[in-house]
């Protein structure tokens, strides 16, 4: 009687365990088939501000006078960072600024003449009193031109009308009456002739004062822009990553680099590369993890980012050992640089920082995970020979 209890209570507890095992088992693989985990590709790269690094030259060459800034300093847009010597450019500037102020007085004297009226300049510079004059002077002799010619003039046409009953008398002759005639016309002529050729020399001397002031507006542009030139400022935001140029004194080339400023404004990024294999399962669009490799992911979390560009076509990397190896340049901008950790308000983001990006690819479940090597086995096995 007690073996048969015992034997019971044995397979009692044997088909509870069992069934426990069943249950457990169902449980994990009902959890298995419903639990999702990412899919990521995993790339590493470096953070960089968008834009790239902004390269301050010396468009035109010169002589550095004064450095305003050291390595590592932050400025902001606009900011004067290098003075060169403006010395030659301000007296180019100065010399094309003299020639515009006398051809605009000169315009506005030979536009009187053409139209007619009083000279009326803007201002009362040297360059304006000398015009002024000289339009006096040009006007009266035109009058004292005129009111010789004029004088001519009427002095031939009363000689035809004195002569004129002579002629018809029969007088004089015909070629002598039609002599004075010509005089007079002539002299009538003349004086047409002296006010259209002082027009015609006003015009064609304002077209050319025109073309002289258009050519020196240019160069007054351009020599403008030689003195603006001789200030070195921020075209943006940033931080003064490395001064090529620190000898005051030193001449510089057109073109020649005197710093670089690394941007501060705007996304931060990171630049990897991403290996050929993975890029059929990568593409813009796509979320991502970034884990700084300065700080430990389990204390400080990490931060989300959005792959934003893959290059158009594999590029190369050689390795120490000879061989090339594929990859695609990947930008992953970096969505804030706030962090999920408890330490976040301790982290400052900063261009240089390496990182770890896991781009999430995808969603399986945990059953598929596990499955995964049975399948692949499988695949294989049942294909070969």
């Amino acid at each position: 009687m007690n073996d048969s209890a015992f034997t019971h209570h044995n397979a009692s507890r044997i088909r509870f365990t069992m069934l426990t095992v069943v249950a457990v088992l169902g449980a994990g693989a009902f959890w298995a088939s419903r639990a999702s985990i990412d899919e990521v590709t995993r790339t590493t790269g470096k953070v960089m501000a968008s834009s790239r690094t902004q390269v301050i030259q010396a468009a035109d060459g010169g002589i550095v006078e004064k450095i305003f800034v050291r390595e590592g300093e932050t400025v902001k847009q606009g900011d004067l960072l290098v003075q060169l010597d403006d010395t030659k450019s301000r007296a180019a500037l100065a010399e094309a600024s003299q020639k515009s102020a006398a051809l605009q007085a000169s315009l506005s004297r030979l536009r009187a003449e053409t139209l007619g009226t009083s000279y009326q300049p803007r201002s009362q510079t040297s360059f304006d009193v000398i015009q002024g004059r000289l339009y006096e002077r040009r006007l009266t002799a035109l009058q004292e031109d005129l009111a010789v010619l004029e004088k001519s003039a009427r002095l031939a046409a009363e000689e035809v009308r004195l002569n004129e009953p002579l002629f018809k008398a029969g007088d004089i002759s015909a070629a002598e009456f039609l002599r004075l005639q010509r005089a007079a016309n002539e002299a009538a002529g003349q004086v047409t002739t002296r006010r259209n050729k002082f027009l015609q020399d006003a015009q064609a001397e304002l077209a050319k004062t025109e073309e002289d002031l258009a050519t020196v507006h240019q160069q007054l542009n351009d020599r403008q822009g030689m003195v603006e030139h001789t200030q070195l400022r921020a075209p943006q935001d940033g931080v003064v990553n490395l001064i090529t140029q620190t000898t005051l004194g030193a001449v510089l080339r057109p073109g020649d680099e005197i710093m670089q400023l690394l941007p501060t404004g705007g996304d931060l990024i990171i630049e990897s590369r991403l290996k050929a294999a993975d890029i059929g399962f990568v593409r813009p669009g796509m979320q991502a993890t970034i884990k700084l490799d300065a700080f430990d992911y389990s204390i400080y979390g990490s931060l989300e980012g959005e792959v934003t560009y893959i290059s158009p076509d594999a590029l190369t990397e050689r390795t120490p050992q000879g061989t090339e190896v594929p990859y695609y340049r990947t930008h992953i901008r970096i969505k804030g640089t706030r962090f999920k950790g408890e330490l976040a308000h301790t982290i400052k983001v900063q261009p240089g920082m390496t990182a770890t990006a896991e781009i999430i690819t995808g969603k399986h479940t945990v059953l598929d995970y596990l499955l995964k090597p049975v399948k692949k086995t499988l695949s294989e096995s049942m294909g070969e020979r």
